[in-house]
């Protein structure tokens, strides 16, 4: 037979050991052997059809940062080898054996001694530990994203952080209410002697079905919405290959030196620390040159048709002009159809001059008031560097220069530097060396920017 392997979904509960066996028996007698157990799924080989004997235990000294071969799993497995069973593999506390069948293996502990251990000492304080730690940081990422900032309404990554998290919560806590409500039962039947509740096979993978299909349809939706904006923002891509990405890579990699390559469960602390040191060191000196060198992705000579911008030769356009540098950021999201910031410098007389573009065009003028207030909020807020404020502006409003805009909402800062202004769907934020009271420069921003048929998209 073909050396074939392939991967299951694996979301079976600790609390269901005794359904994994059964389950392993059944994928051995379609011909498939068990290899590996991960997070998320199991991995198998195929193997001719026959009838094996499993058996799931729980090794107390496991864990998801304790090494897999230490002085006591290996005098453990030894002790199960010597009882006619066959080490397969382990998945934190969980550990997977096998028995030839013909084979009278000794079983591995008496049914009280299994889940009293797996109750007190595993499932109680680990994995109620883990659920809250889940809880908590769902809780805090759920809190951070209300009230909903206007920065999550211009990319499908934001918006699908804001509108489907929420969800993704919900599905996540009743997982884990669930588990916790048989975590205690099955604490509870323990101390009154009783066994602990064994679900049938065929409900315990229904259940995993039901729990876990509307977290990865979720999780796909925001897998899509990152490839959308990628599309718009290229640097998008290299932020979470060098940052979260490479986070992740050395977060596995940390996992894997520790389960494989260590010996001592004192290891473990090292390897973290030495991760931690890397980590800070990557992203003060790897993580700026990333960044500055994205930063040359949106520097261009030509502008697009569809984004309306206004040019310092539009604002200079009787003296003697020339652009030294254009730059554009597009993005785009299901509730702002368009939305870029336009950057250019330029020479004006042989004078410097710069103007800094911000153009936000909703879906609905519900959303262009979030963004208008959130733009006012960020100039107002500043930024918090070494524990000072530094940058916040004083924003005021002038009725006037709101008359003269036909604006709907309009706001400035103290030194009349920067405009902020929304009218229907559409937001507009201008910063840099534009008079904002003059008339030409007026007629022509709103006619750029707030003419029929961009109040009509």
């Amino acid at each position: 037979m073909k050396n074939k392997t392939k991967r299951i979904f694996w979301g079976f509960f600790s609390l269901d050991y005794k359904v994994m066996g059964e389950y392993l028996e059944e994928m051995a007698q379609k011909g498939w052997m068990l290899e590996k157990v991960g997070r998320f799924t199991a991995k198998f080989r195929a193997i001719e059809p026959k009838k094996i004997k499993f058996s799931v235990d729980i090794f107390e000294e496991g864990g998801p940062l304790d090494p897999e071969k230490t002085e006591k799993s290996e005098e453990y497995r030894r002790l199960c080898r010597e009882s006619g069973w066959t080490f397969i593999t382990s998945q934190d506390y969980l550990q997977f054996f096998y028995a030839e069948e013909g084979s009278n293996p000794v079983p591995l502990q008496t049914d009280e001694e299994i889940e009293q251990k797996i109750i007190d000492l595993t499932l109680w304080k680990k994995e109620l530990l883990s659920i809250f730690v889940v809880l908590l940081l769902g809780a805090l990422v759920f809190f951070r994203h209300f009230p909903v900032s206007h920065a999550n309404l211009i990319s499908f990554t934001g918006f699908t952080g804001t509108y489907l998290f929420p969800f993704l919560l919900v599905f996540s806590s009743i997982e884990a209410v669930y588990s916790i409500i048989r975590i205690i039962k099955a604490r509870k039947s323990v101390k009154n002697g009783l066994s602990i509740e064994k679900p049938k096979l065929k409900s315990a993978q229904i259940r995993m079905i039901a729990f876990n299909i509307p977290v990865y349809f979720i999780l796909s939706l925001y897998l899509l919405s990152f490839i959308a904006d990628a599309y718009f923002r290229p640097d998008i891509i290299s932020i979470v290959l060098f940052g979260p990405g490479i986070g992740l890579v050395m977060g596995l990699g940390l996992r894997y030196i520790i389960k494989k390559k260590s010996m001592k469960k004192e290891d473990s602390l090292l390897y973290v620390v030495i991760a931690v040191i890397a980590a800070i060191a990557f992203i003060h000196i790897v993580f700026p040159l990333v960044y500055e060198r994205n930063e040359s992705l949106y520097i261009t000579e030509s502008i697009p048709d569809r984004y309306p911008i206004v040019s310092i030769e539009d604002l200079y356009n009787k003296q003697n002009t020339s652009s030294t540098q254009k730059e554009l950021k597009p993005s785009m999201s299901p509730v702002t159809s368009m939305h870029y910031e336009y950057y250019e410098t330029g020479e004006v007389n042989g004078y410097t001059k710069r103007i800094r573009i911000k153009y936000y065009n909703t879906i609905r003028p519900y959303f262009s008031e979030i963004v208008f207030k959130g733009i006012i909020a960020d100039i107002e807020e500043g930024f918090k560097w070494q524990g000072m404020t530094i940058f916040d502006r004083t924003i005021i409003t002038d009725d006037e220069m709101k008359g003269l805009w036909d604006a709907d909402e309009l706001a400035l800062t103290e030194d009349r530097d920067e405009l902020i202004i929304r009218k229907g769907n559409i937001v507009l934020h201008l910063v840099g060396d534009i008079d904002f009271n003059d008339e030409q420069t007026r007629e022509l921003m709103l006619e750029r920017f707030f003419s029929d048929v961009q109040l009509k998209n």
